[in-house]
């Protein structure tokens, strides 16, 4: 059975993880790299230890009209970034992507107070990290590049954690080499401006969904992704979060919940029904023990592909809407009536 535990001061302490689990608040101290992280019978120096750490902020903004995705991924041999846009109404989508190998990408160590920024020609994203203040700042400056318009925003992601429980995970990819996570729900506030049109958020009905991952992936490595957020028939925010990995014991140590108004319930193993090679067709989605039963309707789909010989990433996000039950505090059953949210394939070399 899953609990949320005390969380240690750090997250390694003398070169081993403190704890592995579910944590009731963010770790003060992200120390990954001093992990004694040993591959293939040998212990990693510094340097390699750094390279193997893969790391990224992704932010979905969830309005009526509109879903924003960004990411700003770290891994190390080349740093990735892209802001897409889809109209729920009509359909469209664009999408401005950069990719650089050395060029100027950061993730933040700890989200207390830290800086994300990913920097190329005619594109800047920056995330300002201010869990002691309560929010995400989010700052977007991107040239127009033909069709595609120019993106400037600056968007507040108000993650106050005294109402506000985050998924704060770390889960054993083996001994002693973590897999940590940070996901959360929460309103959003500020402005995105597309070309000449400006678009407003508004905290009372517009949501953020927050995705920090910092791993030690093994070489070979995938994982099946879903989440959504909106509000229920009573007007209360809802959200999910499930994944199935390379994690062995993923009946309890995974990042599968659910959250009603802040309040965060743990759920079993995930079980990704879905057809590989149509992924626009139905998923069903489920956790044991009888905590989640969705059907994900693709409206839409985001694809990366990297293929650098002996590096590859086959990245698929559909997105669209999300329909069942989900398993809120006190074992209530809530209808999940529609609520816009993500999935993913990802399949991986690096």
């Amino acid at each position: 059975m899953r609990e949320l535990k005390p969380t240690p001061q750090r997250m390694v302490v003398d070169g081993q993880v403190a704890e592995f689990g579910t944590f009731s608040e963010p770790f003060r101290e992200v120390n990954l790299l001093d992990v004694d992280l040993v591959i293939k019978g040998r212990k990693m120096p510094r340097m390699v230890r750094d390279f193997r750490l893969k790391e990224w902020e992704h932010f979905g903004i969830i309005t009526d009209d509109y879903y924003f995705g960004m990411v700003i991924f770290d891994a190390k041999f080349m740093g990735t970034s892209f802001f897409y846009v889809y109209d729920r109404k009509t359909g469209a989508f664009f999408e401005h992507e950069r990719t650089s190998v050395g060029g100027p990408v950061r993730v933040a160590r700890e989200l207390w107070h830290g800086e994300c920024y990913f920097r190329a020609f005619a594109y800047s994203m920056e995330f300002e990290n201010r869990l002691d203040s309560g929010l995400h700042r989010l700052r977007i400056e991107i040239k127009a590049k033909g069709a595609r318009p120019a993106v400037n925003a600056e968007i507040y992601m108000l993650e106050n954690i005294e109402k506000l429980q985050p998924l704060v995970q770390v889960s054993p990819v083996s001994e002693n080499r973590p897999l940590y996570t940070h996901k959360a729900a929460a309103p959003v506030e500020g402005r995105i401006t597309l070309g000449d049109k400006e678009i407003r958020l508004h905290p009372e009905k517009d949501v953020g969904l927050m995705d920090v991952q910092k791993t030690f992936y093994p070489y070979r490595t995938f994982w099946n992704w879903a989440t959504f957020a909106g509000h229920d028939e009573r007007g209360r925010l809802i959200a999910m979060n499930v994944c199935k990995n390379f994690i062995t014991d993923d009946e309890y140590y995974n990042e599968n919940c659910t959250w009603v108004d802040g309040e965060i319930v743990l759920l079993g193993a995930a079980d990704f029904d879905f057809n590989k090679n149509a992924l626009m067709e139905p998923w069903k989605i489920k956790t044991s023990g009888d905590g989640l039963d969705l059907v994900f309707n693709p409206e839409g789909e985001r694809v990366g592909k990297v293929s650098l010989g002996v590096v590859m990433s086959d990245f698929h996000q559909p997105f669209g809407k999300f329909s069942g039950t989900m398993t809120g505090p006190c074992s209530e059953k809530i209808a999940v009536e529609g609520p816009f949210g993500l999935c993913e394939q990802h399949l991986a070399r690096f």
